[in-house]
């Protein structure tokens, strides 16, 4: 969480956004389907697609890179996922790590998925 809120930051001084754009941005942990929607009420068309857009982008790359991070390290492989590790990327999890990350993969998807809704609407205020 801490490093995408982070890469919020660090992409809002690049591309010259307001910090809490930039925020607003990172904080849908994958979680493209609401991140889009309430980003456009709050930012407009541009933003809710661009927000869109990273967390359908962080979703895919999540999936292809799992099998080949779970063997490094399991909390990046999980951490990559997001709030999507609960629901689409969990079967990804668990063909890769076995059945031992499944509980971590809920409890972490759920904690994001509570996350996600709060820090966008703090961020978008």
């Amino acid at each position: 969480m801490v490093s995408s809120l982070l890469g919020g930051i660090i992409n809002a001084f690049i591309l010259d956004l307001p910090l809490k754009t930039g925020l607003a941005m990172a904080s849908g942990f994958g979680w493209y389907s609401l991140s889009g929607i309430l980003l456009t009420e709050s930012y407009g068309p541009v933003i809710g697609s661009a927000a869109f857009f990273n967390d359908l982008a962080r979703e895919l790359l999540a999936i292809m890179l799992i099998p080949g991070l779970v063997r490094r390290s399991r909390s990046t492989a999980l951490g990559l996922c997001g709030a999507t590790s609960m629901d689409f990327t969990l079967p990804v999890l668990q063909r890769s790590g076995g059945v031992e990350i499944v509980p971590a993969a809920i409890v972490h998807g759920f904690i994001l998925s509570l996350l996600v809704p709060i820090l966008m609407a703090f961020f978008s205020a």
